[in-house]
């Protein structure tokens, strides 16, 4: 069965977060995507204003309703990003399930989005919802360093801290788990030029676990949508590392995606200087994924894998 994908995230009109990030390289690579969305903005929520919708629960299960009476839920993967609420949440656990019991291989990547650098923008209940319900449903699992802490309780500030964080959301049941990005106080002097990829892998044949590190430069700047960015390339790459059979699947798969996102998903230095209002800034900071798609075929690959 070649790879098909239900994406459910949010929108945007203008710019590239949510669907609008993930469903261009997805495709690119190689993988058919069906999208739901949790909202649909004129733009994403950095701007100075936005305008639209989000929608309810009810909303992304009549559409799933549609999708699955007319025998078009053959899906392979499911990749979830922005949900916003719980009742969101349940109707995601709902369409896993379906899902799983029409494809029991189903592989299931979940975006936990909750906030970032500290800062949780979504209410606080969802993050027992997400380590409770969902994370036991996933195959993959990609948060950031903040939502990392969030579903695990362990503050990560070393990288014994991340690797600690990586198996306790083992313990919950996920083969596959990368902390996207985490500032590493062992890791470098002077603290905060680099950020740090921790990813941790278990084989589930042989139980064995291969734990690793990219680190890659800190860029400055306003970026949003890098995490869905860098969810759906990790996805593509490791759909086509498992079926390949590779060895060590996901460490090759975030190699690429890093190298990929270094190179496409961020505009160049140019636009760290550009105009005076928010908005002017911001709309300079939107990725470059169109122009870069030769870039996402055939990356160069700069950042390699650390064994740790």
């Amino acid at each position: 069965m070649s790879s098909k994908v239900l994406s459910i995230q949010s929108h945007v009109v203008a710019g590239y977060v949510g669907n609008r990030a993930a469903t261009f390289p997805l495709q690119l690579l190689g993988l058919e995507v069906d999208v739901i969305n949790t909202v649909q903005f004129s733009n994403h929520t950095g701007y100075n204003t936005f305008h639209g919708d989000r929608f309810p629960a009810s909303h992304i299960l009549d559409l799933f309703a549609g999708i699955k009476e007319n025998g078009l839920d053959t899906y392979t993967h499911l990749l979830t990003g922005y949900m916003g609420n719980s009742e969101n949440i349940r109707a995601v656990e709902s369409i896993a399930n379906e899902l799983l019991a029409k494809n029991p291989d189903l592989f299931f990547v979940l975006d936990p989005v909750m906030g970032d650098e500290g800062a949780l923008y979504v209410p606080k209940e969802l993050i027992a919802l997400y380590r409770d319900v969902l994370c036991p449903m996933a195959k993959l699992v990609t948060p950031n360093q903040f939502e990392a802490e969030l579903l695990t309780g362990v503050t990560i500030s070393t990288l014994e801290d991340a690797k600690k964080a990586c198996d306790v959301l083992h313990s919950y049941g996920i083969p596959n788990v990368v902390i996207t990005s985490s500032v590493l106080e062992d890791a470098e002097k002077p603290v905060g030029k680099r950020l740090h990829l921790v990813g941790s892998e278990i084989d589930e044949k042989t139980g064995a676990k291969n734990t690793f590190r990219i680190s890659f430069p800190r860029l400055d700047g306003y970026f949003t949508g890098s995490g869905d960015f860098f969810a759906a390339l990790t996805t593509a790459r490791l759909a086509k590392l498992r079926s390949d059979g590779a060895e060590t699947p996901l460490e090759h798969a975030c190699e690429l995606a890093t190298s990929t996102q270094e190179s496409t998903g961020v505009p160049v230095g140019e636009n760290l200087a550009r105009g005076t209002r928010p908005s002017d800034m911001v709309r300079g900071f939107e990725m470059r994924i169109i122009p870069s798609q030769h870039l996402i075929l055939n990356p160069t690959l700069q950042f390699k894998a650390d064994k740790i």
